[in-house]
């Protein structure tokens, strides 16, 4: 009876193990364990996978040549060719490297990087979220932005080699600030299509003068206050009054200039007081006007020259006419 029993339960293991072996897959032991699947190399989507507490751990799939495994590397591990690890079994479970990662090669990435501690380049423990050291920050057609204060603070460690240095595509310096000084070296320039704001001192100090010095470090001209100290001063104009010792420039009579600046209270030409206040004054415009009127009067003098000589000579005519009749008289007496 024993025996009769023994040899259902084998015959019943034997069905078991047919129904879950079938034709397209064996397991075979020789001096490894070797799992094989699509025996039958028909193709097909034939894959080895591994469950427990009905998750899938592990699939390999050799059509598309995937492997995926769910489980942690304890040891190391190698990959030869592309390791992708990637969130393809369960979206909500991202990779995560927890330990210490070394990559000796390029590192690529294509999507959203998000670095929640230091990051060095050049340097073993960085002390800020990007640290370089011995690099250079070199940005291919793109800008920096910083949506706070932008700050340059390059004597971090207190050498004395706080210098802020401008260069061109040539690596030549163009120009460098040091200790609060700004140098431009030759052929630079400071370029401002709006508005330059030069703001020497913070109050009413007498330490706030912008001084303009040549190569020899001789000053050259001060602003103080509003006041412009310098040696001379020259400017570019289009047009200078010698137009007035043309012949034909009309030079307005003297009762129509009195009656112009009994009217307007300026003279002709010239901007009024309220013109002045409101724009400014233009200092080249006012030189050039008062050229112009020097010009005019030195006409009117010259006019009035030749009219008096005429008169003179006119009276001494007259006076000799009276010497004369005075002659004439006293010989009839």
């Amino acid at each position: 009876m024993n025996k009769k029993i023994f040899k259902i339960a084998l015959l019943t293991t034997i069905a078991t193990l047919s129904y879950s072996l079938n034709a397209q897959h064996v397991i075979g032991t020789v001096r490894a364990i070797d799992i094989k699947a699509d025996t039958d190399q028909q193709g097909g989507l034939e894959g080895i996978r591994f469950y427990a507490a009905n998750k899938r751990l592990a699939e390999f799939n050799p059509s598309n040549n995937i492997f995926v495994v769910r489980n942690f590397f304890e040891k190391e591990s190698y990959f030869q060719g592309k390791a992708y690890f990637h969130n393809s079994i369960d979206a909500s479970e991202p990779a995560i490297f927890r330990k210490k990662t070394s990559i000796y090669s390029d590192l690529t990435v294509s999507g959203i990087s998000r670095f929640w501690s230091n990051i060095g380049i050049g340097i073993a423990s960085p002390q800020e979220g990007l640290h370089l050291k011995d690099k250079n920050v070199r940005v291919d057609g793109g800008g920096y932005q910083s949506w706070g204060p932008i700050v340059l603070h390059p004597d971090v460690d207190k050498n004395g080699d706080d210098i802020v240095s401008f260069r061109n595509s040539q690596n030549s310096e163009m120009a460098k600030l040091h200790d609060g000084v700004l140098t431009l070296n030759f052929n630079s320039s400071i370029h401002s299509p709006g508005m330059l704001s030069i703001r020497p001192g913070t109050s009413n100090s007498q330490e706030d003068i912008i001084s303009f010095k040549n190569g020899s470090n001789q000053e050259m001209a001060t602003l103080q206050d509003g006041v412009l100290t310098l040696d001379q001063i020259r400017l570019n104009v289009t047009t200078f009054p010698d137009y007035v010792f043309a012949s034909n420039y009309t030079l307005m009579p003297l009762d129509k200039v009195a009656s112009f600046i009994k009217t307007h209270k300026h003279l002709p030409n010239m901007p009024s007081e309220k013109e002045v206040i409101k724009e400014g004054m233009n200092v080249g415009q006012i030189n050039t006007i008062l050229v112009e009127k020097v010009e005019e009067l030195t006409l009117y003098t010259i006019a009035q020259e030749a009219k008096i000589k005429k008169q003179d000579k006119a009276l001494k005519l007259l006076e000799e006419r009276l010497v004369e009749l005075e002659k004439l008289q006293t010989t009839k007496k």
